[in-house]
């Protein structure tokens, strides 16, 4: 979903990608036919030995988004989130040997953990890759540039994440069991995401760490009824039948100020908008 949406980004303005697409991606249709992307297969395992052809010798900035092994049942696995260390220190090789300037490394909420200190298997290999490539980085002369994205949605969204979710079982009016939904939440639209980091491709600053989100935090349970009335209002919703997650996180709302301050991005669609864009598609 965010390197789709970045790609969007980069041909609305005329600029040329260079897009490394898994061999077995579900998504690899997705992608835009047009003669400003070059697709290069690769699995993320094996990015460092990876043949680029002479058409992708060049490029300007490197936007590492990939991640192996995150399914649910291996996103709390350590041995299977640390697998994603070296890969994320290949790709920083991968982009001074393609001539970029400038690395962005993409993280995620799940770095912040509690009293911003990661306590998952994914969280900790996160915020391990985010700050070894900073490091390897600094070695090769590039500028390194991280980025939290707190929680994305949208059409492009996998199939297994709440939001979509919720708007199937709402659709079919079958049940579905929640939590007490009570937790802050920060929503950002995928297209939203993508332009934040085109921008902060072209003005971010080196060695600053962006949180990315819309900036406006609700109940999650907010979320959920605003779907839920667009959809079938007399839905009952489960609130309260599953046990709240050991470690979770229970407020999460990006500052977005910096972000705007260096790059002049601002979030564009409501989350009224995009659940729109997505009933579009679903419904």
């Amino acid at each position: 979903m965010t390197g789709l949406a970045l790609i969007r980004q980069c041909l609305k303005n005329n600029v040329k990608v260079i897009a490394f697409v898994r061999p077995d991606s579900k998504n690899a249709h997705k992608l835009p036919v047009c003669n400003l992307i070059t697709p290069v297969i690769s699995s993320l395992e094996n990015i460092g030995k990876v043949h680029l052809p002479h058409s992708c010798s060049r490029a300007d900035v490197f936007y590492h988004i990939g991640w192996i092994n995150n399914t649910k049942e291996k996103r709390n696995s350590c041995h299977a989130q640390a697998e994603n260390i070296p890969c994320a220190i290949d790709t920083v090789h991968l982009a001074k040997k393609m001539g970029c300037s400038r690395y962005i490394y993409l993280g995620s909420q799940a770095e912040i953990g509690l009293n911003d200190e990661p306590v998952t298997a994914n969280g900790i290999a996160k915020y391990a890759a985010g700050k070894m490539t900073n490091i390897e980085c600094q070695k090769l002369g590039l500028e390194h540039i991280w980025v939290r994205l707190l929680s994305e949605y949208g059409p492009n969204d996998h199939e297994d994440r709440l939001v979509k979710q919720f708007i199937r079982h709402c659709r079919d009016n079958k049940p579905m069991d929640l939590g007490d939904c009570n937790k802050i939440w920060d929503y950002l639209y995928e297209d939203d995401a993508g332009a934040a980091l085109y921008l902060i491709g072209l003005k971010g600053y080196s060695n600053k760490i962006y949180s990315l989100g819309s900036g406006e935090g609700r109940q999650l349970k907010e979320y959920l009824e605003i779907i839920k009335n667009k959809i079938n209002p007399d839905y009952l919703p489960n609130y309260g039948a599953l046990k709240n997650i050991e470690n979770d996180i229970s407020y999460l709302r990006a500052d977005i100020s910096e972000l705007k301050k260096d790059t002049g991005w601002y979030p564009k669609t409501s989350y009224d908008e995009g659940i729109n864009f997505i009933l579009k598609e679903l419904i």
